[in-house]
């Protein structure tokens, strides 16, 4: 068979692969044109970071660098926790304890027992409550939080008496409201404990001022202030002071040994 032949059966055939074969050329050259460049650009990239990779971007002076400011870090850190959270000194703990709640109750009538005849001869009127509720806690974990918040109750009515205010009273103890919370407290927790103080502006002043230099406070800490809001008394050369302090726990870190293993 001839081509004349095979045109005149075929031409119909043959003219649609011509066809095709035309606009293949045609779509090639304009995806060429137009993503061809783009395609380059991203392999040269490709290419360079391969290269990078292969080289290493940090000697072992960089790592040793690295590795003495995290220790810095650390040391700071530890100085603003041994600042911040609130150590309870170890009767006003559940060390040792048999029965939490047999501990609280003992704990409380003791600080009672301590704390109302110094403030009698002291002419200081005190909340008998000492901040607690009517209801006494159960749950350990509020019973931790009741027994800090006595202690720093200690540590404030000492600087009262030794400033010789009149009043400290209407004492309240406010858990943090993540302790009930399913998301919890988070990394920072915080027992409010509010009093209402009266005496002398001069006095409720200093009681503030040395609340904040440990070593005017039981237990050689200083202690958070909440707020402060103080406004003259009623009582002619009185002052009052709506005062709170902050018992705060920080969450634990997780140790790096930790970090390392879910990394894995």
């Amino acid at each position: 068979m001839d081509f004349d032949e095979y045109w005149q059966e075929n031409k119909r055939f043959v003219g649609i692969v011509f066809a095709g074969l035309v606009v293949f050329m045609i779509a090639y050259a304009v995806i060429g044109g137009t993503l061809g460049e783009g395609v380059q650009s991203a392999r040269r990239t490709l290419n360079s970071t391969e290269g990078k990779l292969r080289t290493a971007m940090y000697d072992s002076r960089a790592r040793d660098e690295a590795k003495r400011q995290n220790e810095a870090l650390e040391v700071v850190l530890d100085d603003l926790e041994a600042a911040v959270a609130f150590k309870a000194r170890g009767e006003f703990t559940l060390e040792g304890a048999i029965s939490p709640s047999s501990r609280y109750h003992r704990v409380l009538a003791d600080l009672r027992d301590r704390l109302l005849p110094v403030a009698g001869r002291a002419n200081l009127i005190l909340d008998r409550d000492l901040g607690q509720p009517d209801l006494s806690p159960t749950r350990e974990e509020e019973i931790v939080r009741y027994l800090e918040a006595l202690d720093l109750v200690e540590r404030v009515v000492s600087l009262a008496i030794d400033q010789q205010l009149a009043r400290v009273e209407d004492i309240h103890v406010v858990l943090d409201s993540g302790l009930r919370s399913k998301d919890g407290v988070g990394a920072i927790e915080r027992t409010r404990v509010e009093f209402q103080f009266g005496g002398s502006g001069a006095a409720i002043l200093e009681l503030l001022r040395r609340a904040q230099e440990p070593g005017k406070v039981l237990g050689g800490q200083a202690l958070m202030l909440g707020e402060v809001d103080m406004k003259p008394a009623k009582r002619s050369l009185e002052s009052e002071a709506a005062v709170s302090f902050l018992v705060v726990r920080l969450a634990e870190l997780p140790d790096e040994d930790e970090d390392e293993e879910e990394q894995r």
